[in-house]
């Protein structure tokens, strides 16, 4: 019985705006692999920002999250569980800035480490 490939019926968006694919070969078979542009386009998510903390500073994310308070009306409990997306200017990170005393350098070498991250 002939084989014939399927085409979907629906458009396939294949673009990547945040990172590149690259193709290549494994024996027969075609890979397709996802590489960071590493730009540092201010797209950091929460998820990333935090792994990169605690690859960075072990024990970091835990002592952010004893600071933060468990009122949930307060700015910083809403920041720590509502923030999609890091940026230089966002409050929460203000305040892990200034709950572990951190530099500017070491604030953006975090951000730089944490756009690397895998989201």
């Amino acid at each position: 019985m002939p084989s014939y490939p399927v085409r979907p019926t629906f458009p396939i968006d294949v673009r990547s705006p945040s990172a590149t694919v690259r193709v290549g070969r494994q024996g027969t078979a075609v890979t397709l692999d996802v590489v960071g542009n590493g730009s540092g386009d201010g797209q950091v998510t929460a998820n990333q920002f935090f792994a990169a903390l605690e690859a960075l500073r072990p024990g970091a994310t835990a002592i952010i999250q004893d600071a933060v308070s468990s009122d949930p009306g307060n700015p910083i409990n809403r920041a720590y569980r509502t923030t999609a997306f890091v940026s230089p200017d966002c409050a929460l990170l203000t305040f892990v800035k200034e709950t572990l005393n951190l530099s500017l350098v070491q604030v953006s070498d975090l951000l730089l480490s944490a756009a690397l991250q895998p989201k």
